[in-house]
């Protein structure tokens, strides 16, 4: 049974995942700038920021794109017809 790749999934969780994995490093510099200045409950709830965000990255690329799943195969499939 075949199924169907979408390739438009694909380019858009590609997307999401490139341009939110760039802005990261300037999401943990600015907390790690801002968590210096603070201490006790304030910073640990800063310090959580990063965490939240990857979290929302990873449901964004789901509901963007389907599964990861498919990119995986698409990777497996890729380097099986190098060998």
């Amino acid at each position: 049974m075949a199924s169907e790749i979408n390739v438009r999934s694909i380019i858009g969780v590609l997307v999401v995942l490139i341009v939110g994995l760039s802005v990261l490093p300037i999401i943990l510099d600015a907390v790690a700038t801002a968590a210096a200045c603070l201490t006790g409950a304030a910073a640990t709830m800063l310090n959580l920021i990063p965490l939240f965000y990857v979290i929302a990255l990873l449901y964004f690329c789901r509901k963007a794109g389907g599964r990861m799943a498919v990119i995986y195969w698409a990777v497996g499939t890729t380097k099986k017809g190098e060998d």
